[in-house]
């Protein structure tokens, strides 16, 4: 169970950090391209743990079943 509470957890802080950039990019707070790819950059690294950490926790509510 505690695996699940670290994972549920670490998705909530996720999820905070690229709704927290969306809203800068849509506010227009990025003053460079370069700043606008890096951003995007990591949302896009934000998704991918996202949906590993999602992976992960499918495979651990089947243990605990």
């Amino acid at each position: 169970m505690d695996a699940l509470n670290l994972a549920e957890y670490l998705l909530k802080d996720i999820r905070q950090q690229k709704a927290d950039m969306t809203q800068r990019l849509a506010d227009g707070a990025v003053e460079t391209i370069q700043d606008y790819r890096f951003m995007v950059g990591q949302i896009r690294g934000l998704t991918q743990c996202e949906e590993h950490i999602k992976t992960a926790m499918k495979g651990i509510e089947l243990e605990d079943g």
